[in-house]
């Protein structure tokens, strides 16, 4: 019970629902003006445009070079969520004196990020692999525009334009480890769970189409390598909050802040997705 007088805890500092807990985020519109949301698709489209021009890649290359800047985009956006929030409350926050074991916050990042990678490179694989089965009875071109189409699609759903369906397991990661077990453990059981990237709540579009478009190159060694690539991006948050408790901030103030930093990542991978869209579909008539 609170004492009367004194303030309300941060909702932030509290225990994290079952699921994304989105109502603790603004929305895209309250967070991002709008003109800047239709400013960045733009100059993104055009930069992806020009860069076809200038490097005219053909076929494969393009999806392949599609593929990598969706890769890219989902490091950068996929963890800002308050899923990923839990994952670098567990890493930066100091340790209680009361809990298991000796670890420090860069440790437990470490733990964190091998725990990722150790689950994401071979989900990426095996995407490439069963990609590399199927390669054979779908033409390059039709697999362009496939992606293509999907990109603009979901590049516009992260914008707020539209709604694209989004599929996933709508889970937060779980709780009760955080009060069984040591922080380190939890740490890289956390970074195993999130590695695929699919048993957690997907905070990004980009992550369908880094998976469609390693399904369409059929190339397990450049999913192990994308996937090892969103695996680091994942621990960006984490590293975030060390650097500001470090500085003397406290968590909670870190949480809400990252509310409003989620929303301004999901537009920019937005207009991401929009530009490589653009960049594969200029491939194709360049």
């Amino acid at each position: 019970m609170r004492t009367l007088g004194a303030p309300a805890p941060h909702p932030l500092a509290q225990p994290l629902p079952g699921g994304d807990a989105a109502h603790l985020r603004p929305t895209v519109r309250e967070a991002v003006p709008r003109r800047t949301r239709i400013a960045l698709p733009l100059v993104a489209a055009a930069v992806g445009v020009a860069a076809a021009a200038v490097a005219a890649p053909a076929g494969a290359a393009a999806l392949t070079t599609a593929v990598v800047g969706a890769g890219l985009l989902t490091a950068i956006a996929a963890n800002w969520s308050t899923c990923g929030m839990s994952v670098a409350g567990v890493v930066a926050a100091p340790k209680q004196p009361e809990r298991r074991g000796s670890s420090t916050p860069v440790r437990r990042l470490g733990w964190h990020a091998l725990g990722s990678f150790l689950t994401g490179a071979p989900t990426g694989a095996l995407i490439g692999a069963v990609g590399m089965l199927a390669a054979p009875v779908i033409a390059v071109g039709w697999a362009v525009a496939v992606w293509t189409l999907v990109a603009l699609l979901y590049g516009l759903h992260e914008l707020g334009a539209i709604r694209m369906p989004t599929p996933m397991r709508r889970r937060q990661l779980p709780r009760h480890l955080r009060r069984t077990e040591e922080p380190w453990k939890v740490s890289f059981l956390f970074g195993a769970i999130v590695g695929p990237g699919f048993l957690i709540f997907i905070r990004s579009s980009a992550y369908y189409l880094l998976v469609l478009g390693l399904l369409l190159a059929g190339n397990p060694l450049l999913g192990a390598a994308l996937f090892t690539l969103v695996s680091l991006g994942r621990c960006l948050p984490s590293v975030a909050a060390i650097l500001h408790t470090r500085a003397g901030g406290t968590m909670p103030g870190f949480l809400a802040a990252m509310c409003l930093v989620d929303r301004r990542v999901q537009v920019v991978a937005g207009a991401g997705l929009i530009g490589l869209a653009a960049f594969a579909a200029a491939s194709s008539v360049l």
